[in-house]
This record gives C-alpha cells, sequence and structure tokens, in this order.
C-alpha cells in the first residue's frame, strides 16, 4: 500500500492558503500511515503509536482525523491499527475507548477497516458494565508544581492569581485541578485498572452557573499541537459516562457527585495558541456532530507582568 502523505499535505497547504492563511508548510506524523484513494483516507496506526501519549501528534489520530476533513479534500476517513501483543495492556485499552467513542460520534464519515473492526472486541468496557473512577489526590508532590503548566494550573485554579479571571470568563462557580482519568474495574487497585491510572488527570475542571461541566486542556506557549484536541476529547468521553452512570467515583465527595447530575460539558482549549490547523470551522465540525451533549470553546490567555488576559481565541484576527 503506497503512503499518499504528500498528495495530502499539498491538498491540506493548498487549502490552507486558500482560505486567507500566509502560505507555510505543514507535517503529518510519519509513524502513521496514510494512504488516498478518491477522497477516502485510511491511516494505518502501528503499535508503537497506539503506546504513545496522546498529546503527541504521531497518536492523535482523532485531531488527524478532524483536519483531513476540514483541510484534505477528504469526504472520508477509515483506521486501521496493528493488535497489541497484550490486549489488556492500559494503552491499547485507552486507544480501543478512543476509538469506539470517535465511531460512535463521527461514524457519517470516520469508520474502521474490516481488517480491523474485529479488534473492538479486545476493548474491556462493555455498555452493560459499571466502572470506577480514581479520586483526586488529597497531596500532591511538591515536584508536580515546578512544571510550567502545572504552574499555570495552581494560578488559575486559585483566586489569589487567575481563578477569579477564569471563573468570569467560563462562568464558574468553582474550578478544581487534576481530576484522575483511571478506570477501574471493581475496587481501585493496580490489579484492576483498566487504562490511565497514575498522573493521568483533566488540567482543570470545574462547574458553571447553569451546572454545567467545565473540562479544561490548559497548554503552555510553544506547545501548540494537534494532540490537544484527542486529549480534550478523551477527557469529555470520560466525564460523558460519569453523567450516564456508567463510570462511578468510590468516595463519595461532593464536588465528585456534582459532576454526576451535570447534563451538558462545556470543553475549553486553554492555551496561548493553537496549531495554526486548528480553527473555527473544524471546532464547528466538532460541535455539530455532539450538539447538544457537549460545545467546544477557545479561551486564549496572554500573561503580561503577572497580570493575565483572556478571551475568545477565534474572534481576534490572528496576525
Amino acid at each position: 500500500m503506497t503512503d499518499n502523505r504528500t498528495f495530502i499535505l499539498n491538498d491540506i497547504e493548498d487549502n490552507f492558503e486558500e482560505n486567507g492563511n500566509i502560505k507555510r508548510t505543514f507535517k503529518l506524523p510519519g509513524i502513521i500511515g496514510f494512504t488516498m484513494t478518491d477522497h477516502t483516507v485510511e491511516m494505518h496506526i502501528p503499535k508503537d503509536a497506539i503506546s504513545r501519549n496522546m498529546q503527541d501528534d504521531s497518536a492523535a489520530f482523532e485531531g488527524w482525523a478532524l483536519v483531513l476533513k476540514r483541510w484534505g479534500n477528504v469526504d472520508k476517513v477509515v483506521i486501521s491499527w496493528d493488535r497489541h501483543n497484550l490486549v489488556k495492556d492500559g494503552h491499547y485499552q485507552r486507544f480501543l475507548f478512543r476509538v469506539n467513542n470517535f465511531l460512535r460520534d463521527f461514524g457519517s464519515w470516520f469508520s474502521i477497516a474490516p481488517d480491523s473492526l474485529i479488534y473492538l472486541e479486545d476493548l474491556r468496557i462493555k455498555n452493560t458494565g459499571t466502572y470506577f473512577l480514581n479520586s483526586p489526590a488529597k497531596n500532591r508532590k511538591e515536584s508536580e508544581s515546578q512544571r510550567t503548566e502545572s504552574k499555570y494550573e495552581i494560578k488559575f485554579t486559585s483566586d489569589i492569581f487567575w481563578g477569579k479571571d477564569l471563573k468570569n470568563a467560563s462562568n464558574a462557580k468553582f474550578l478544581g485541578r487534576q481530576l484522575p482519568v483511571g478506570v477501574f474495574e471493581g475496587d481501585i487497585k493496580k490489579v484492576n485498572s483498566i487504562f490511565t491510572g497514575g498522573k493521568s488527570a483533566i488540567d482543570i475542571w470545574g462547574i458553571n452557573h447553569d451546572d454545567e461541566l467545565l473540562l479544561f486542556e490548559l497548554k503552555a506557549e510553544k506547545n501548540n499541537k494537534i494532540g490537544i484536541i484527542s486529549e480534550l476529547y478523551f477527557y469529555y468521553c470520560i466525564m460523558r459516562c460519569v453523567q450516564t452512570g456508567q463510570f462511578k467515583h468510590k468516595k463519595s465527595e461532593t464536588d465528585l457527585e456534582r459532576i454526576a447530575n451535570t447534563k451538558k460539558i462545556k470543553a475549553y482549549f486553554l492555551a496561548p495558541k493553537l496549531h495554526p490547523l486548528i480553527d473555527q470551522p473544524l471546532m464547528n465540525e466538532l460541535n455539530a456532530a455532539m450538539a447538544p451533549n457537549i460545545e467546544f470553546l477557545y479561551l486564549q490567555f496572554e500573561e503580561r507582568s503577572d497580570k493575565m488576559t483572556l478571551q475568545n481565541g477565534f474572534n481576534p484576527v490572528i496576525p
């Protein structure tokens, strides 16, 4: 099977320029295979990509599927992948969960190649089951706060710093940080883990005055990858399962119980800048497919002399 990435990239770059943008070159992740027949692109995901962090563009198939649909003269996107040797591997289970959800939400133009479709049977999370999420840690390690994005998390969730600014911008009643998304079958023990235990968590979350769940995927300066789409979409899928009752929290905590009672989600990209291929029409594709359950938005922030400004990132004219 011939890789058609050069042809696909030419379409993306030409369409980008024709939409009034400055001409520029882009790259598709080298580890993913891209083949095109007529107006259908098949993305093949090898084992190495499946095990990578979602924020890496090489693992962000959801983001690239949306980019292809938005910019690539593509009507259909098909995914295929190499089955993992250990089907219970947490990275593989998370990947299967993501594929299954994306197929449900974007099935009008996204599909699974016949040879890979049977692999979905490996997914341990079944529609009839009940699963549990780990709860936020009470004491976080001091070393975590030394990362640039962790420092931003702390400031955005503290009224001493920028918490009030973020609350005003999102209509939030309260904000918290590091909401874990580890999924377990039964008691919260390593042996029962299905996927993404450990440090995997939603950067910032909260509930607004309309009792809608708020999710924020935070990126610092120069961290503008396509993978931000896959991360925020994954967190939405986890929280939607909480809203439907399929996923539950073991511990009875007021804030966690309130999540289950929310009906809608507002998911924010919170970043100084997004990848140039993530624009309002791409966001519209996301929102149209899943309305009214969720709305994706972009809050652009800028720090100047310890003063924070927040605005809708798609409204200003981008130079």
